[in-house]
């Protein structure tokens, strides 16, 4: 590893070399150019852009990135404009970024960093964690029997939710997106193939603004009008069973009481 990007991203954070660590590192490094609402774990890259080149060249730097690796330092000015001016000044970030990306998986690999992460939610004031896959990181082999491992809890955690009172009415969505009334047992039944499985809610707060039209925004309700199980039945992220709990009260959809 190179010294010089590394000796400055610990200081800024002990725990780089961790499955959060990389992961925050990746999501900085792609908000450089954008730095507006983003809070940086790794200051360093807006102080130093050293820092930015010298994860790029961290494994045998090719001519090309070598070539824009030039044309950055002499044009200073571009780093410090939210935002790239032109098509050439948006390819070179991006191109930087993606040698940056392939060089922290590695490291990533190198080290044997596992590419999950442990997800906390509380839905219907249930508290449940459980891991998931980190979108910026690689997947280890072993990350992927931890994930699938998890699948019969996420399961349990999820019909929990559907089945207390009140009850939500479940529904099995097909390829079409069209929602067919569904039960615990085909959750189950589905659930069966699933190498890996995610939760998650929603709720809206509708207002009318034409006879009939409806707009939204999100709100935060103790018991959401939507809950959304998704089971990935590969890796390679082709095929998916989504199955939806809607909320039984109709007065969460306003327009149907028309």
């Amino acid at each position: 590893m190179s010294s010089l990007p590394f000796e400055k991203l610990l200081q800024d954070n002990p725990q780089l070399l961790t499955s959060e660590g990389l992961s925050a590192l990746l999501g900085d490094c792609i908000h450089l150019k954008y730095t507006q609402h983003h809070r940086f774990t790794y200051p360093s890259l807006l102080q130093d852009k050293n820092v930015y080149l010298g994860l790029a060249q961290l494994s045998n730097p090719d001519p090309q990135t070598e070539q824009i690796i030039r044309r950055f330092k002499t044009n200073p000015a571009a780093w410090d404009t939210n935002g790239c001016l032109t098509e050439q000044e948006a390819f070179d970030f991006l191109f930087l970024y993606r040698r940056i990306n392939d060089n922290i998986h590695q490291l990533q690999k190198n080290l044997g960093i596992s590419g999950v992460c442990l997800r906390h939610i509380a839905i219907r004031d249930r508290l449940f964690s459980y891991p998931t896959a980190d979108d910026q990181m690689l997947l280890l082999e072993s990350d992927r029997t931890t994930l699938q491992n998890a699948v019969p809890g996420i399961i349990k955690y999820f019909l929990e939710l559907v089945q207390m009172p009140p009850a939500y009415n479940l529904f099995l969505v097909d390829q079409d997106e069209q929602k067919i009334s569904a039960n615990p047992a085909a959750v189950q039944e589905a659930a069966a193939r699933a190498l890996r499985a995610e939760i998650y809610c929603e709720s809206h707060e509708w207002i009318q603004t034409g006879a009939n039209y409806w707009e939204s925004k999100h709100a935060s309700k103790v018991d959401p009008d939507e809950m959304h199980l998704c089971l990935h039945l590969d890796w390679e992220e082709d095929e998916f069973i989504f199955f939806d709990a809607h909320h039984s009260d109709p007065a969460r959809w306003p327009w149907g009481n028309d």
